[in-house]
């Protein structure tokens, strides 16, 4: 009996020595796996010639799945007709490429995977494989280098597609309708790509930023950038290339009745150069039109009468375009409003502004009542801005203020003689002249004037602009604390604004110089700064 007891107690014993082990410690499965998989064999052989399989089959050491293989595979040439790859959506450790595409005599045929094979489990990529085959007796091995920008915008571009053409049968409308030669990728985070197994000839570099991906050049949707003469491969050098996007040509689409008396255009092209005429059953009526804000789109306003049919007419240049619509009976009816875009604090910058929902006719200051906080009336100016329907109040801001702004009855006019009604009253105040900072700039280096210098901030917005016909200081004063940027773009035709390029008419974006540097404006601090100009 005895015996037993000491066999039991050293069994209890034994089994919590074998419990706190467990407790103290978990099975962690070991390292965890970074290798990307390890291509075991490919039937045909990778970089075969004399190619004519139709079916191409890549074997892993391990299993694999395709992460986004349709956006990051780059076949080169093109394929009218896209292979078939498996697996898609299932892992496997095979690649199985499928070819409907007739391939072309002795050319050399390039799939590059970018990141889309990566292992099953851990999701590690293999980086920048590529399968290539030649359909003639050897495999082309030339190289060309290229980086690329956005012409106006510090940003990164993300996914550019760069493209050879063959410059035999080249012609202007060749990257509207066919596909290029030779294409190649920047990864998202990159402004270069490579071109490699090339063969020997005269070509034309074309980079697209595409929304359809389909290697055809649409001026609607797409960024563009091409160097201007034929490239001759091999070549050392590197081709730098300004993406922009082409100004839209005119184009109005069908009015769309909102209200009453208010119809939305989608219109493209340049609306300040717009003129827009309508007809009710062949008889001219009284017209206006207003932009929409951020879009490319204008409200044409038409009387409160009820019509069988209008007549839309719009006429940029040569453009001239007429829409017939049918008049229908809407409730909704806008009439008079009037919105402050602006209000409270008020910096030495800021504008003194106001909108309305129906475009204005006519502004009477004398019913127009602006003073400071003594109640002494404050002399004021009005620039009315009819495309934006925009009222700016022009005076001078002074430091520690109280300004009351009060429109009275009758003081405004509308398009439809509609006066307003009641008072609106705003009131705002201004700082010390302390609270801001100023910023003055030297320039040196290669300036070639006349030039437009902007202060941006971090989003890229223009803060402030100056022009400048000749060498001379630029102040920036009663500025707001906050961090700025410099672009400076050369006005090479000078009609003091930014141009873009245009492909037909082989004309390169004007000329825009980024800084980098980070400009730091503090409250009270002046601040003294050379720009070297490349």
């Amino acid at each position: 009996m005895k015996f037993l007891r000491y066999v039991s107690f050293f069994a209890v014993l034994t089994l919590l020595l074998f419990t706190n082990c467990a407790k103290r410690g978990t099975i962690n499965g070991g390292p965890q796996d970074s290798l990307p998989p390890i291509i075991l064999s490919s039937s045909p052989e990778n970089f075969s010639t004399h190619f004519n399989a139709k079916t191409i089959q890549i074997n892993f050491d391990e299993y694999i799945k395709l992460n986004k293989v349709n956006q990051q595979l780059i076949i080169s040439p093109p394929m009218e007709t896209q292979p078939e790859i498996i697996p898609m959506g299932y892992p496997s450790k095979f690649i199985k490429i499928k070819i409907f595409d007739t391939l072309k005599p002795n050319t050399t045929y390039s799939f590059n995977f970018g990141e889309s094979i990566q292992d099953n489990n851990e999701g590690n990529p293999y980086t920048g494989f590529k399968y290539v085959f030649s359909t003639g007796d050897y495999i082309d091995s030339l190289k060309l280098a290229t980086t690329f920008e956005d012409s106006y915008s510090k940003e990164k571009l993300g996914r550019v597609n760069v493209m050879l053409y063959e410059a035999e049968g080249f012609t202007d409308s060749t990257i509207y309708k066919k596909k290029p030669l030779y294409i190649t990728t920047s990864l998202d985070s990159l402004n270069n790509a490579s071109f490699e197994n090339l063969k020997k000839g005269d070509f034309y570099l074309i980079a697209l930023q595409e929304k359809s991906s389909n290697y055809k050049f649409d001026p609607k949707s797409d960024k563009i950038g091409f160097y201007p003469q034929k490239i001759t491969i091999p070549t050392d050098s590197t081709f730098n290339l300004k993406l922009f996007k082409e100004e839209k040509s005119p184009n109005a689409y069908r009015p769309t009745m909102v209200s009453q008396n208010k119809w939305l255009v989608p219109y493209e092209g340049d609306v300040k150069k717009l003129k827009v005429n309508v007809s009710a059953n062949n008889k001219p009526i009284p017209t206006a039109f207003i932009k929409v804000p951020e879009k490319d789109s204008i409200f044409v306003f038409t009387p409160l009468e009820k019509y069988d049919s209008l007549q839309f007419s719009f006429k940029e240049g040569a453009y001239e375009k007429t829409q017939s619509v049918t008049h229908r009976t809407i409730k909704t009816i806008d009439t008079l409003n009037i919105k402050f875009t602006k209000n409270g604090n008020f910096s030495f910058r800021d504008t003194l502004a106001f909108t309305t929902n129906t475009p204005l006719k006519n502004i009477n200051k004398e019913l127009i009542r602006f003073y400071g906080k003594d109640s002494i009336q404050i002399p004021f100016s009005t620039q009315i801005d009819s495309i934006n329907n925009l009222v700016k109040i022009q005076f001078d801001k002074k430091e520690n203020e109280k300004y009351t702004f009060v429109l009275q009855p009758n003081s405004i006019i509308d398009f439809y003689d509609a006066s307003l009604k009641s008072e609106i009253k705003q009131v705002f105040t201004t700082g010390k002249y302390s609270d801001f900072g100023t910023i003055t700039f030297t320039l040196s280096g290669n300036v070639s004037y006349p030039i437009i210098f902007e202060l941006l901030t971090k989003d890229e917005k223009v803060y402030d602009y100056v022009y400048i016909k000749e060498p001379s200081e630029i102040e920036f004063s009663q500025m707001d604390p906050n961090k700025y940027f410099v672009r400076i773009i050369e006005d090479s035709n000078g009609n003091k604004k930014w141009d873009t390029g245009s492909y037909l008419q082989k004309r390169q974006p004007e000329k825009v110089i980024q800084f980098p540097k980070e400009l730091d404006v503090r409250a009270n601090w002046d601040i003294k700064e050379t720009l070297v100009i490349p």
